[in-house]
């Protein structure tokens, strides 16, 4: 099965993880990139699920070697370019600029409101689909492909595809992700947590077999054991 190179869950790391950092930005300059992702982000050009689409859609090679808000600050020109805000040629121009704004981004105080408000993503019932209860016994989809378009956004990991799991909460319809990416609208599909056996995922010799692992999955994403 070929995965993106974002999706690490269950493979071997090739180097320790660092620990963790006491601050809530370890540089300076991290703060300015989630500041400008969200000021840029109140255009309206792209939505939550498709910023996240960019990050996994870098080169693996960047991927790799970028740390955590260098991906970010890559998706975002990524972003930039493809929704026609920015040309490649104003990339070198815009170092130059020295307070570039519009009169749609969001300023601090906003941004301030926006995160406070988060991004609801609950949508109305939809009659389409009639949810699992709660307890019932599912299996992941196998491989984990996004239906609407070959090779794009999904949120099903590849380590939990083609598991089986159970039901263990509902959350009512949400904006389903795969679609929501790719500007195709909001498909509201149920959401539910599912858990798994640790050992059904990574097998008997794990240090805490009896440990379970809970997934927040669509709808589309299980089908029901038998």
């Amino acid at each position: 099965m070929i995965t993106k190179i974002h999706d690490m869950g269950g493979k071997a790391c090739s180097e320790a993880l660092p620990p963790e950092c006491d601050k809530v930005f370890a540089k300076d300059w991290h703060k300015k990139v989630l500041s400008l992702t969200l000021a840029v982000g109140a255009l309206g050009q792209w939505n939550i699920d498709r910023s996240r689409y960019f990050r996994e859609s870098l080169p693996p090679e960047d991927y790799q070697k970028f740390t955590y808000y260098e991906k970010w600050l890559a998706a975002l020109v990524n972003l930039l370019v493809d929704s026609g805000l920015f040309y490649q040629s104003d990339l070198e121009e815009f170092k130059n600029l020295e307070e570039p704004k519009h009169e749609k981004c969001a300023t601090s105080k906003t941004i301030r409101e926006m995160i406070s408000q988060g991004d609801p993503s609950v949508c109305e019932d939809n009659s389409s689909y009639q949810p699992f209860e709660v307890g019932r016994l599912v299996k992941t989809k196998h491989p984990p492909s996004n239906r609407f378009l070959k090779g794009g956004h999904t949120r099903l990991p590849a380590y939990s595809s083609g598991y089986p799991g159970k039901i263990v909460m509902y959350h009512g319809f949400h904006r389903l992700p795969d679609s929501h990416a790719h500007l195709l609208g909001a498909n509201p599909e149920p959401l539910y947590t599912v858990s798994f056996k640790a050992k059904t995922l990574w097998g008997s010799e794990i240090e805490f077999p009896d440990d379970e692992v809970n997934l927040d999955l669509w709808h589309n994403y299980l089908e029901p054991q038998l």
